[in-house]
């Protein structure tokens, strides 16, 4: 790779650090000016080059042919469309860009939670049972679980559509929300059992069968370290607590389900990096929901995860834009 390159940000940015907390709107994964300004400055001390930034997918085709020798950086969140994130590697691999994160088939498989499910248990993952509800006439389902349920769009992402609400626990609170979740969301709602245990995210960084990290980091409350077992780690939580904090428990994770992890990274092919969020239960792992958009701002759990491994911020960014060259090179040669 070259020691002093180009990078191309795709950032769809709120231009204000006030984020949204009205938890079903559409707009909640657009960036605000704490992660873009913090990714920025790491991505510029990393490339050497300059870092230019547009808006949207379409704005990054508009340019296209000004960058064929830089590699573009996606942290776009998008709204409404079901394909918003696949849109940016869709664009690059139209017009021959090199590209940083997973390609537009890895996403379409993570954006869709109950696809993505079906998909991790073919390796052994397990998921709690679940119905995926297409419409009103599919409510009557549910009853056929057990209670408490959560349910979620199928296709949202930042805990969009997932409040503290989301638990319900019987028939009437569940066909409740589940309408109000077709209404406001326009969407399939995910109804699945929920499991009490430890929130756990894989932090993996990686392509192929080579891993710059994979860590599994427990995700809990200070002061209260009992609170996510028993609920959800839901918008508000994520958006209002000063409390969450981060513990590397990879060592609570069996060697099979760790194996299980990587082979699911390695399946989807192109990736560079991704969470995998989980909850662990008696020692027995269960898929939450696969995340290659993971937010890699300086106060995530990214850097927690690479801090055990002895790396800093730029670090990280250092390694993901290093992997993605080696994947970029791998995916065309297979093109050839």
């Amino acid at each position: 790779m070259e020691t002093k390159f180009n990078v191309v940000l795709v950032a769809d940015r709120l231009y204000t650090d006030d984020i949204n907390t009205e938890f079903d709107a559409s707009d909640l994964e657009k960036i605000s000016d704490e992660y873009y300004y913090g990714l920025y400055e790491e991505l510029k001390k990393v490339c050497g080059g300059t870092v230019f930034h547009y808006q949207s997918p379409k704005d990054l085709a508009d340019n296209a042919y000004k960058h064929k020798d830089d590699i573009v950086f996606t942290i776009y969140g998008g709204e409404k469309s079901r394909n918003r994130m696949a849109l940016v590697p869709a664009v690059c691999e139209s017009y021959g860009l090199k590209y940083v994160g997973a390609d537009a088939y890895a996403r379409i498989i993570c954006q869709d939670k109950y696809l993505s499910k079906i998909y991790c248990e073919r390796f052994g993952l397990r998921t709690a049972p679940s119905f995926l509800l297409e419409d009103e006439q599919d409510i009557q389902l549910m009853k056929d679980l057990t209670f408490p349920l959560v349910l979620k769009p199928n296709m949202e992402g930042s805990s969009i559509g997932i409040t503290d609400d989301s638990i319900v626990y019987n028939m009437e609170q569940a066909s409740s929300l589940a309408r109000r979740l077709f209404k406001v969301h326009n969407q399939p709602v995910l109804a699945e059992e929920f499991i009490e245990g430890k929130e756990v995210s894989f932090y993996i960084i990686g392509q192929g069968g080579h891993f710059s990290l994979l860590s599994a980091l427990e995700i809990y409350m200070e002061g209260d370290e009992d609170f996510l077992c028993k609920h959800l780690y839901s918008a508000e939580v994520k958006h209002h607590s000063d409390d969450i904090v981060h513990r590397d428990i990879t060592y609570m994770i069996s060697p099979e389900d760790i194996e299980i992890v990587k082979q699911i990274f390695i399946s989807l092919g192109k990736m560079d990096f991704m969470r995998v969020d989980c909850r662990l239960r008696d020692n027995v792992l269960y898929l939450i929901e696969l995340t290659p958009d993971a937010y890699i701002g300086p106060y995530s759990g990214f850097i927690d995860a690479a801090r055990t491994i002895g790396k800093d911020y730029t670090e990280v960014i250092d390694m993901i834009i290093h992997t993605a060259y080696s994947s970029n090179q791998s995916q065309y040669a297979s093109l050839k």
